[in-house]
């Protein structure tokens, strides 16, 4: 219901209780991106240096795993030369 409304979902749970196949599922049935949604997506990506080759336009939500030991800097972004990070490459999709 969370994925249909566009709410967001925390969850919480002791390993193996099947939160990460939740979250890998969520791309699944969350409502296709709108017009302007891709070009946000797209040009999130393309800053990151990102963006596939022959694929202007990103069509599909982004889905992000980050590894539980990501830094604050990957998570958030910045660094020496400025990039996205984690929370922005997720952007109406699910980190």
């Amino acid at each position: 219901m969370a994925a249909a409304g566009g709410d967001n979902v925390v969850m919480l749970g002791s390993p193996g209780s099947g939160k990460t196949m939740l979250a890998r599922s969520l791309p699944g049935i969350l409502p296709d991106l709108t017009f302007q949604e891709s070009l946000d997506v797209t040009k999130i990506h393309s800053l990151a240096g990102l963006l596939p080759a022959g694929r202007p336009l990103l069509t599909k939500r982004p889905f992000r795993s980050p590894h539980h030991s990501a830094s604050t800097v990957s998570i958030i972004g910045g660094g020496r030369i400025p990039k996205p990070g984690e929370v922005s490459l997720a952007h109406h999709g699910v980190p």
